[in-house]
Formats: C-alpha cells, sequence, structure tokens
C-alpha cells in the first residue's frame, strides 16, 4: 500500500479488543478499567470518545476519573468541555437528537 492513503479518523489510543470490551462494560466496570490506565491514556482515550456520539458513555465515566488539567492537557477546550460534562452529568444525560417537550397549560392567570 503506497503511502497516500492516511485514514480520516484518529487512532484510538487503546486496543480495539480493549475498546470493544468496555463497550460492553457497566460504568463500575469501566471505571475500573481507567483507573488501571496511565493518567496521560485514560485522558487521551476520554477525549477520543467524547467526539464519537456512540462512546459518549464511556467518555463521561473515563473524564470522571481524571483531573481537569490532565482533560485540558490533552483536549484544550474540548477537554475542560467534557471535564464540566462529567462533573454535571445530570445536565447532559439526554440523548443527541431526543426532544424534551415542555409542558403545556391551558390554565389562565386571572
Amino acid at each position: 500500500m503506497s503511502g497516500r492513503y492516511r485514514p480520516n479518523e484518529p487512532t484510538c489510543p487503546i486496543s480495539l479488543e480493549l475498546l470493544a470490551l468496555l463497550m460492553r462494560s457497566s460504568d463500575e466496570r469501566v471505571a475500573e478499567m481507567a483507573d488501571a490506565m496511565p493518567l496521560r491514556h485514560r485522558a487521551e482515550l476520554a477525549i477520543h470518545c467524547v467526539a464519537r456520539t456512540h462512546l459518549r458513555r464511556i467518555a463521561l465515566t473515563v473524564a470522571a476519573r481524571c483531573p481537569e488539567q490532565a482533560l485540558w492537557e490533552v483536549g484544550g477546550r474540548v477537554g475542560l468541555a467534557l471535564s464540566e460534562q462529567c462533573r454535571d452529568r445530570a445536565a447532559f444525560d439526554r440523548e443527541p437528537g431526543q426532544i424534551v417537550r415542555r409542558k403545556v397549560s391551558l390554565a389562565r392567570v386571572a
């Protein structure tokens, strides 16, 4: 293969087998596995996963195990936003595209 081919996607910081295992694991198990990784790899994994909608849960779980400074060093502003999201997860727990419907009230104020 010539040197002209360059994939559009950045390479994953962990093996694809480990990523597949993380995708099948519970949040608690993901946190345990993240704790076993070096800090730099943890931050790189969180930044890699946050860019992919189907890996968002892993990104938030792993990012919660990283200090804000590590996420900043690896991802810049994206890292800071991810740090904020994982600290206040309830505000960001809706799935992308999920519509929040407001309640309609027909009552009038007299």
